[in-house]
């Protein structure tokens, strides 16, 4: 049985933007970038870690794993995404967007919730063919502190790496201004 598993491209840099220049109003349309992540822990995993004068704004990981024991997953790629805010702020939006080392195959996506009462999300446009983008951004009813969401990839369609591009934005809880981060992971796709 030929079985794929997910490893962490050791190359994988986040990407990140720097903050514009004359974002110092409190309260802006745009959100202010988030920069310069430091390393910290999800679940017991690695992960990005955003922060602004020394509180925790964001945290993001991508956690590829397969099921050995489920053999209904032979033939796909499972992995979770997780996203968490910091205590003083909310979240406004999540955007996940899948691409792939091959311009012309695009990533076929499948999602399953986590909890019940989960956030709606869509599967947006990208502009991209070889992109898949989902799209969390109705927040109002909802107090999550974390985002974990759980993906499957179909192996038939499974390239040779995968990119998971988010974009995390937060509001902090006085109204005030709004942050967001723009974390980047590819994960490298081998056979076992």
């Amino acid at each position: 049985m030929r079985r794929r598993q997910f490893l962490q491209s050791a190359a994988s840099v986040p990407v990140v933007t720097a903050p514009l220049a004359g974002c110092a109003a409190p309260t802006t349309s745009n959100p202010t970038p988030l920069s310069d992540p430091d390393e910290g822990e999800i679940r017991g995993g690695p992960a990005l870690v955003y922060s602004r004068d020394d509180d925790r704004l964001v945290e993001f990981r991508v956690d590829p794993f397969e099921d050995a024991d489920d053999e209904s997953d032979s033939d796909v790629a499972a992995f979770d995404v997780y996203a968490r805010r910091g205590e003083r702020v909310t979240f406004d939006s999540v955007r996940y967007a899948f691409t792939t080392s091959s311009p012309g195959m695009h990533p076929v996506v499948y999602v399953r919730r986590h909890t019940v009462g989960f956030p709606p999300f869509t599967f947006a446009e990208s502009g991209q063919r070889n992109a898949t983008v989902v799209l969390v951004d109705e927040f109002d009813e909802f107090e999550f502190s974390q985002l974990p969401m759980h993906f499957l990839l179909y192996d038939d369609e499974l390239p040779t790496e995968l990119t998971v591009a988010a974009r995390i934005v937060v509001t902090e809880r006085d109204g005030g201004r709004r942050y967001v981060a723009e974390p980047t992971v590819t994960v490298e796709l081998t056979e076992s």
